[in-house]
């Protein structure tokens, strides 16, 4: 039967289109979201993924795999795209419902201080998605001192209440006995949550885009505090700060600064000059370091901080960090 003769009546109706699965990857700044988001996009897993992030900028892609850039899309080589929430999530999903061809799978990386009971709720409430899980990533070397702190504890304890999966992080550097004391403490506080230790984004791809059971809305995307207005809005807690520019760094005092205490900063990463080359530098709670690394394609260091607007002197760091050019 040809296709104009079906259309008259006589054929069968064309299929619905099956919701697109959706996989949120929730976690506080420095927990590694990025690691795990850059493994799913550069793996070789057959599979046309599209991930949606506050700035694919800051997903260390390799240039060779992406094959075009059309404003905040990229296309990659081996079928998965990385796309750039911009202003508006909800803009940005409907771009990725009409994208052709359509994505098999979707994951949102939320921001490190945001609640992904809401984005999930997103996912869920529309018709054309539907949620496969939503992963928290628990950094395992900041943990425990973040629950003491009273400024971050109710956005870790949302962050693990909302978890289907709940991945502990940086194991390395926490070490058996606390690694062992913070899965305890997470089981506590969500015992029906599985848990995985996963180092530097080794997690197989099954478990964050084909979960064996999908997660219960009742008891893992709202939480227990589901019936609550939740309206307020946590990003006022914090404060940013951000730079960049031709200038090279005192790579000494650079490295003294990025372990600094006193200026109340939680994360803080990018890439400079110095006299000696290039290096990358991160701090996330009191974790830091500082490596060589390769000179970024437009040649301009960078950096970007963010804290607790009660701590954080924005105004002291930009003062002390424009005392460390040369």
């Amino acid at each position: 039967m040809s296709a104009d003769a079906a259309n008259r009546g006589g054929g069968p109706a064309p299929l619905p289109v099956p919701p697109l699965p959706v996989t949120v990857i929730s976690g506080y700044l420095g927990a590694g979201k990025t690691t795990l988001v850059n493994r799913l996009l550069t793996e070789a897993h057959g599979r046309r993924i599209t991930v949606l992030v506050n700035d694919f900028g800051e997903i260390p892609l390799d240039e060779s795999l992406i094959v075009n850039r059309d404003g905040d899309t990229l296309s990659l080589a081996n079928g998965c795209m990385c796309c750039s929430i911009g202003g508006d999530l909800f803009d940005a999903l409907d771009r990725i419902l009409e994208a052709r061809p359509r994505a098999e799978h979707l994951v949102i990386e939320t921001s490190g201080v945001a609640d992904p009971a809401k984005v999930a709720q997103i996912a869920m409430a529309e018709p054309e998605m539907a949620l496969a899980l939503t992963a928290t990533l628990v950094d395992a070397a900041n943990f425990e001192a973040g629950l003491a702190d009273p400024l971050l504890a109710d956005t870790l304890v949302r962050q693990v209440r909302a978890a289907g999966l709940v991945v502990i992080s940086k194991a390395d550097h926490a070490g058996a006995e606390a690694t062992a004391a913070l899965a305890e403490r997470l089981g506590a506080m969500a015992p029906a949550t599985p848990r995985v230790e996963a180092a530097f984004g080794a997690l197989p791809i099954e478990m964050l885009l084909d979960p064996a059971e999908a997660p219960a809305p009742a008891d893992h995307v709202c939480g227990p505090d589901c019936g609550h207005d939740h309206a307020q809005d946590h990003g006022s807690h914090y404060r940013s700060w951000s730079w960049s520019g031709p200038e090279a760094l005192d790579a000494a005092a650079a490295q003294a600064l990025v372990a600094a205490e006193d200026l109340g900063l939680y994360r803080l990463k990018g890439v400079a000059r110095t006299p000696a080359g290039w290096v990358e530098f991160h701090r996330a709670g009191r974790q830091s370091s500082f490596r060589p690394a390769e000179a970024p394609a437009d040649g301009l260091s960078r950096a970007v901080a963010i804290g607790f607007a009660a701590r954080f002197d924005a105004d002291a760091l930009e003062a002390r960090w424009r005392a460390l050019l040369v």
